[in-house]
């Protein structure tokens, strides 16, 4: 077999020269060499010095491919393994652009190196010019944003009426309901002036789970001391969440719908959570969290008996998922808004049955 490590493109090129990358053509001559003869030792030896010799020249991808291949020739090599990792993660750590950690230095003070390298190397980075809107009130754009220049407002519209929430300057973060809570964005973010700003999608939160853990925790505990957007809604009145919600609790079934209107598949039970007349929240367990993200959206039938009140009052709405709250190990929490709102006599005696309403969270 074959153990040569795959070298970046454009690297044929430097086979004719006496540089870095002349130099690791020729270890890679040699790993090949030395594997034809069964010396595995002298390969790994090789590829250890390609760990470096990439790492320092910044080519992380090459580097991390040579450490692979040191796993795959000898999975108990764990020196060589553990040590070519930790010189990648430590010139990564080196290489974190230094006016960027500044910015976020509250964040960066409570990382790990590992963590911090898994954060700056997903991050991406977009440029805004004024007037440009960064993501729109009812798109799915699960996106956390790091405003590293500029300035940009968050907006929401009302009955055709814009109205301001904040403003959002240079070291801030937006977008982080989105992120964390599977839901369509409930406000607009505009760019007041040139505006450089990183972003991270929400399918990195996957990757940490195996690869840096606690991050996914440490970013939410950073992000929640910012102003929250349903208090800043609150605030301005303008609150889509206007209706009580009703406590509640209880099994319900629930049964997916496709476009038209047909439902699709069997059944499945639920646990009530809460209900308004504008829609419901229920428990169920999903176990991963890009199965929960897939039912953003999609057309559901809630049929559901309250147990105080019996088949008489007896609730059997369709209506679209709205949001979910996926927490590893727990159920899912899924947020439905009903087609039609339910007869107000009806959350009238669920509420006389009910412990004290709250502020409805749809």
């Amino acid at each position: 077999m074959d153990y040569c490590v795959l070298l970046p493109a454009g690297v044929q090129a430097w086979n004719r020269t006496d540089g870095a990358m002349g130099k690791a053509v020729e270890k890679e001559r040699l790993v090949r060499e030395y594997l034809d003869h069964g010396d595995k030792e002298a390969a790994i030896k090789l590829l250890f010095e390609l760990v470096v010799l990439h790492a320092g020249a910044k080519d992380f991808e090459a580097a991390e491919a040579a450490r692979a291949r040191i796993f795959d020739i000898d999975s108990m090599a764990l020196g060589e393994i553990v040590g070519a990792g930790d010189i990648i993660e430590e010139e990564k750590y080196r290489n974190i652009d230094k006016m960027h950690r500044d910015i976020w230095a509250k964040l960066y003070q409570d990382l790990s190196n590992v963590e911090a390298n898994a954060l700056y190397f997903a991050l991406k980075k977009a440029v805004f010019q004024a007037g440009e809107t960064i993501f729109r009130q009812g798109e799915f754009r699960p996106r956390l944003y790091f405003i590293e220049s500029g300035r940009v407002k968050i907006v929401y519209f009302k009955d055709g009426n814009e109205i301001l929430l904040k403003n959002v300057e240079s070291g801030r973060l937006a977008g982080e309901d989105t992120f964390f809570l599977t839901t369509l964005c409930t406000t607009t973010m505009v760019a007041l002036s040139r505006t450089e700003l990183s972003y991270l999608d929400s399918d990195i939160l996957r990757t940490w789970t195996s690869s840096a853990p606690l991050l996914e925790s440490k970013l939410q505990s950073f992000a929640s001391k910012t102003d929250k957007i349903p208090d800043l809604l609150k605030a301005k009145a303008a609150d889509r969440r206007i209706l009580k919600r009703i406590l509640l609790t209880g099994k319900a079934a629930a049964h997916l719908m496709n476009q038209s209107g047909n439902q699709i598949g069997k059944p499945f039970k639920v646990n009530m959570c809460d209900i308004s007349r504008g829609g419901a929240a229920f428990y169920v367990r999903i176990p991963k969290r890009e199965t929960a993200d897939l039912l953003l959206g999609k057309k559901i039938h809630i049929g559901f008996i309250p147990p105080q009140l019996g088949p008489s009052h007896m609730v059997e709405q369709d209506g679209t998922i709205v949001a979910l709250r996926f927490n590893p190990f727990e159920d899912c929490t899924i947020s439905v808004k009903f087609d039609s709102l339910l007869p107000e006599p009806l959350i009238g005696d669920l509420e006389r049955t009910s412990t004290p309403p709250q502020a409805l969270t749809l």
